[in-house]
């Protein structure tokens, strides 16, 4: 995909700003076009479909931790079919509003999930769980801001760039708020997450048309940050020497790895059949949540890995295809950043789940156990779902701001 794709081509067209005060079909309640059409039926069927295999991989995962705990192994397939059915309603609540009424929520959004982030930082107010402080008790309930602030993120960003092009201060204003958010999530610590928010902003800022000198220099300079804070912290150092050398630390840092690989090669070709996972029995650590790849894979071999992946490419690229599709700029950034930031989310868990890249303690989309997570990611989809129903060609709908002119 071109990086000129969403913004200068299009553009080019209607060389000139649109008037202030001027009727947008973009904005809520004027003369333009109205919102119309159907969800993407596609979407909504490899959705479903993806959520009901969570369900069955997370019992299976879980259910002997479940016993053990609480004496009743359907434990955490009941919080997680709570949290699926609240997230296919939010899905579907999100499908039928109109996306572009979220471009006014933009700063509200990433203004909320910034202070909801903030409170994690609050002594005795968040909840720390394996070392880390990333979840708020909300009643019976945990949620963590995190999940949020990628939600927050993308809107932020949609909103900018379908306005004012990449070089425009309000742009940096967002990024300078999104780089800051990203800071506190790596303070909790979570520095996959964070990963995760800098890398769907890159790839929004890169369908954007901006400079690619800027895009790799900012990788390169992030990069040298990110390596700088590894190097400080013992156990995120610890978790790159395993990586490179699992069976020099088998009982510590390579752990995990080994055992993921372990599960990874007995489920052969076939696998050894749904529920019978050894390595989930206590050999295999998160078996439900970060490692539920590895236990897919035991129980249904590569076959089964192959036809998971092969759901999750389809998703994206129907995703990617409705951001083609969205006849407004607003709703083409909106899905590149939902898409994206799925899309790589999955992409990073399986690799770590086989090995290719450092333990970073994401969960697999749709698949492994977390409320939150699940919630929000469905939700996301809702505002994917509501902009495929926006199909057509690209609307004079955006008052994008031609400060500057046009750059290559």
């Amino acid at each position: 995909m071109s990086s000129k794709t969403l913004s200068v081509e299009d553009w080019k067209k209607w060389r000139g700003p649109t008037k202030k005060g001027s009727s947008h079909g973009d904005q809520p309640g004027s003369s333009g076009p109205e919102f119309r059409g159907l969800p993407n039926k596609a979407i909504v069927t490899l959705v479903l479909t993806l959520v009901g295999f969570g369900l069955m991989a997370v019992y299976s995962a879980s259910a002997p931790e479940a016993l053990e705990k609480f004496q009743d192994s359907t434990v955490y397939l009941r919080r997680q079919a709570i949290a699926a059915v609240l997230g296919l309603f939010l899905m579907f609540t999100m499908s039928k509003q109109d996306y572009r009424k979220l471009r006014k929520h933009a700063w509200p959004v990433a203004l909320l999930s910034f202070f909801m982030l903030c409170l994690t930082l609050v002594p005795h107010l968040a909840i720390t769980q394996m070392g880390s402080t990333r979840w708020l008790q909300l009643g019976p309930f945990q949620f963590q801001p995190s999940e949020l602030v990628k939600v927050g993120a993308i809107l932020l960003m949609a909103s900018g760039l379908s306005k004012y092009f990449w070089w425009h201060r309000q742009v940096f204003i967002r990024i300078a708020l999104i780089m800051v958010m990203a800071g506190i999530v790596v303070k909790q610590p979570d520095l996959g997450t964070a990963l995760m928010i800098i890398g769907t902003l890159l790839s929004m800022l890169f369908v954007s048309g901006t400079n690619s000198i800027w895009i790799f220099g900012a990788l390169a300079v992030g990069g040298g940050v990110v390596w700088q804070h590894i190097s400080k912290v013992k156990y995120q150092m610890q978790r790159i020497t395993s990586w490179l050398n699992p069976y020099s630390c088998p009982q510590t840092g390579g752990y995990n790895i080994i055992q993921a690989q372990y599960a990874i090669g007995s489920g052969g070709l076939w696998g050894v059949g749904f529920g019978r996972s050894l390595q989930k029995l206590y050999y295999l650590p998160v078996q439900h949540a970060d490692f539920i790849f590895a236990v897919i894979a035991e129980e249904f071999g590569l076959v089964g890995c192959a036809a998971l992946l092969s759901i999750f490419a389809l998703f994206s690229y129907y995703g990617f295809k409705t951001a083609l599709e969205a006849r407004t700029l607003f709703g083409r950034f909106l899905a590149i950043g939902i898409t994206s930031s799925i899309a790589l989310q999955t992409v990073v868990n399986v690799s770590v789940t086989t090995g290719l890249l450092p333990v970073t303690g994401l969960t697999l989309p749709f698949i492994s156990y977390g409320g939150s997570s699940l919630v929000i990611t469905l939700g996301m989809v809702g505002i994917l779902l509501s902009i495929s129903r926006d199909k057509g060609h690209l609307d004079e709908d955006d008052d994008l701001e031609f400060e500057g002119g046009f750059t290559g």
